[in-house]
């Protein structure tokens, strides 16, 4: 998606992420809506990975394609052998962990009160 010439509002920036994502074979991708729980950020999308260099190329894929566009991350965590990279684009964060990882954290039960948007929507 070429988002030059226009802004992105959140949800936008959302799912194009999740898209970016999936491009380099994100498993379980999930964007949810904490706009009306949390002052953090309106988005927050979780995708795994299965190996540090899957992680680290969906995450170099995310940055990239919105560099692009102009849109860079206020923070970055992570580096190469890392089971997880955080990008927090201010009304959007970003997890990409390691698939178990994803289990001992459960972040979907953190954020159990979110609106989860379907994959329907985005995909």
């Amino acid at each position: 998606m070429n988002t030059s010439n226009k802004l992105l509002n959140s949800r936008e920036l959302a799912l194009q992420i999740a898209k970016l994502c999936e491009d380099k074979k994100g498993i379980d991708t999930e964007v949810l809506d904490i706009s009306s729980i949390s002052d953090l950020a309106d988005y927050i999308i979780i995708s795994s990975g299965e190996s540090p260099a899957q992680l680290k190329a969906m995450a170099r894929n995310v940055e990239e394609a919105l560099s692009t566009d102009g849109i860079e991350p206020n923070v970055k965590e992570g580096k190469y052998g890392d089971i997880w990279y955080l990008l927090d684009y201010g009304d959007v964060i970003v997890n990409i962990i390691q698939t178990e990882a994803r289990n001992y954290y459960n972040l979907e039960e953190l954020w159990q009160n979110a609106h989860f948007i379907p994959a329907s929507e985005w995909a």
